[in-house]
């Protein structure tokens, strides 16, 4: 039914349900890239979408962006720039440095790319050599081995060991030919980030209580402490080191406790003397006094006991008989 079959006649309400189906067959809608507009003044607008722009996602670090044959046999690869990315806490310095690799002679974000030359079966590496202390040396390399190479972690110095320096070889890719076309294999995507292994030092000159790095376990080492004991004391005594209380690991035993030196609650005849600068001195009463054992006569004494700082210094290992008792008339006892 069109308008005119409509609008014949008088309006009822059976011919407004019909125009309002009428005028939805007829509504515009848009499809897949279609885009309506419509206004009072310039009607229905109907006009295709403009596609949006989609930008291009960058390569990953260190991936081949053009591989081309030459023809003197092999291939020469345009690789994306990375980072070899360092950690340094050195209280002076950057606290991160960044490292972009040289690739025949240039820096990666050199522009033009420099290419690599890499024939079937070659490996492409990132290459640096450290110190000691695992810092960065040199300028890091973008090299072509035929061999698969192995990296030699740098071994800090620790106790008396000097360690080692580091030689690293990051495999980045390898070039292989499947169905007589080349295939790139990669290992690594993204840029290289380096770690050290910290370092520890003994000071002060004296026993060391760090001892080494062990590289085969990676671990460190220190020593521990060991008490002195005399063999033959049953209690043991003069024990310095306090005993673990339960087992090592409990919380109670984080802090290795030392016996203290004391003199004793009252009356102390034995007295405990610290200087402070690390001299402990035990020492007596400060108590001197000579006693003599006199005969009768009151003269030249027969025995004497002599007394120093409240402790006995004679007689020395002997042993002294002193005979108590009346004097007869002559004047011996």
């Amino acid at each position: 039914m069109d308008l005119y079959d409509i609008f014949q006649g008088g309006i009822t309400e059976n011919k407004w349900r019909l125009l309002g189906e009428y005028l939805k067959c007829h509504e515009i809608t848009p499809g897949k890239g279609i885009k309506v507009d419509k206004s009072l003044s310039s009607g229905t607008i109907i006009s295709a979408k403009q596609p949006r722009e989609q930008s291009q996602s960058q390569a990953p670090p260190f991936s081949v962006l053009r591989l081309r044959e030459l023809t003197s046999g092999g291939y020469a690869a345009e690789l994306q720039e990375g980072w070899v990315i360092e950690r340094n806490t050195g209280e002076s310095n950057d606290g991160i440095e960044f490292h972009p690799p040289q690739l025949g002679g240039a820096s990666m974000s050199a522009r033009p790319r420099n290419e690599i030359t890499i024939q079937e079966d070659e490996f492409v590496y990132v290459r640096f050599t450290t110190d000691n202390e695992g810092y960065i040396q040199n300028q890091p390399q973008i090299v072509v081995d035929s061999t698969d190479q192995e990296s030699q972690h740098h071994q800090p110095p620790s106790g008396d060991n000097t360690g080692t320096y580091g030689d690293y070889y990051i495999k980045l890719f390898k070039l292989t030919i499947v169905n007589n076309g080349p295939t790139i294999v990669y290992y690594q995507q993204s840029d290289i980030e380096h770690d050290r292994i910290e370092t520890f030092l003994n000071v002060g000159g004296a026993r060391k209580l760090h001892k080494k790095w062990n590289g085969t376990n990676q671990r460190y080492e220190f020593r521990t402490l060991k008490q002195f004991l005399p063999a033959s004391s049953t209690p043991e005594y003069g024990k310095i080191i306090v005993d673990a209380d339960g087992a090592e690991t409990l919380p109670a035993n984080d802090s290795i406790k030392f016996s203290v030196i004391a003199e004793r609650a009252t009356s102390p005849q034995i007295n405990i003397d610290d200087d402070g600068a690390g001299v402990i001195t035990v020492k007596g009463n400060n108590n001197d006094a000579t006693i003599n054992f006199l005969d009768c006569s009151g003269g030249t004494p027969a025995h004497t006991l002599t007394f120093v700082d409240g402790l006995l210094t004679s007689p020395n290992n002997e042993t002294v008989d002193i005979q108590l008792g009346e004097c007869n008339g002559s004047g011996s006892p």
